[in-house]
C-alpha cells in the first residue's frame, strides 16, 4: 500500500554527525540481478538474491522502473524491479520480508548513493529518473565519468516531522559506455538507504509516559477552581 506523504520530501545535506545505516535496498548491473539486504547498524543481518542466474537481465540504456517500500508499522521492506519492463512488478521481481526489531521505526533521512566505473576496459554510467519519495517528485541524477558518484540525502519539510512509511519510485538505466560490457571488482550499483533510526518506545516506556500524563491530568484536576453556586 503506498505510503502517505506528510510532508514535501527535499535535498538534504544529510546529519551533521555520520549516523549509522539502518535499512537498505541495492541493485546492481549484471548477472546475479539485483538483491535487497536489511541493514542493522550497518551490518546486513537479513538478505535475499534475485534473477541469480541472469534471466531476465538488465536491457542496458533502457529504463527498469524500481520501487522500495519501507513499512513501518510491520517492518516489512519491499523491493521490487520490472526487469523484463512490462510495466508491472510481476512474479519473480519482488522481495519482501520483515525484520522484526524494525516495528514502529521512524527514519530522519533517505540516502540515494550509485557508483559507475569509468576507467579501465569497461566502463558504464548509471542514470537515475523521476525519483520519487512519497509522492514527491526530486528529479534525476546520473553517475558518469563527469561525476562517478552519487551520494545525496533526502529529509522531510518542513523539518519536523520524521520519515514513517516511505515509498520510493523511479527508473533506473545502466549503460555500457566503453569496452565489451565485461565486469572488473565490484559491479556498478545503485543503493537507497534510511539513515537516522528513531525506534518507538519500549512498553515501560510507554507505561511511564501513560502514568505521567495522568498524574498531570490529576493534578489539573485538583487545582481547578469551583464555581460558586
Amino acid at each position: 500500500m503506498p505510503a502517505a506523504a506528510s510532508a514535501t520530501v527535499i535535498l538534504s545535506g544529510g546529519p551533521v554527525s555520520p549516523l549509522p545505516v539502518e535499512v537498505g535496498a541495492r541493485a546492481r548491473w549484471g548477472g546475479t540481478g539485483f538483491e535487497a539486504v536489511m541493514l542493522d547498524a550497518g551490518t546486513q543481518v537479513v538478505g535475499t538474491s534475485l534473477n541469480p542466474v541472469g534471466s531476465p537481465v538488465w536491457q542496458l540504456g533502457q529504463p527498469h522502473a524500481f520501487r522500495l517500500f519501507w513499512n513501518w508499522t510491520t517492518g516489512a521492506l519491499t523491493w521490487q524491479i520490472d526487469f523484463n519492463r512490462d510495466s508491472s512488478f510481476g512474479a519473480g521481481e519482488t522481495a519482501s520480508f520483515t525484520r522484526v526489531a524494525r516495528i514502529g521505526t521512524s527514519f530522519s533521512y533517505v540516502l540515494l548513493t550509485a557508483n559507475s566505473r569509468t576507467s579501465g576496459a569497461n566502463s558504464n554510467a548509471i542514470d537515475i529518473s523521476n525519483l520519487r519519495i512519497n509522492g514527491t517528485n526530486l528529479g534525476s541524477f546520473t553517475a558518469d565519468s563527469a561525476s562517478p558518484s552519487i551520494g545525496q540525502f533526502f529529509e522531510p519539510d518542513p523539518l519536523g516531522p520524521r520519515f514513517r512509511s516511505i515509498e520510493i519510485l523511479g527508473n533506473l538505466v545502466f549503460r555500457n559506455t566503453g569496452g565489451n560490457g565485461a565486469f572488473q571488482g565490484e559491479r556498478p550499483r545503485m543503493q537507497i538507504d534510511f539513515v537516522g533510526a528513531e525506534p518507538v518506545p519500549e512498553p515501560a516506556s510507554w507505561v511511564m509516559l501513560v502514568t505521567g500524563f495522568g498524574a498531570v491530568g490529576a493534578a489539573l484536576r485538583r487545582r481547578r477552581p469551583v464555581a460558586a453556586s
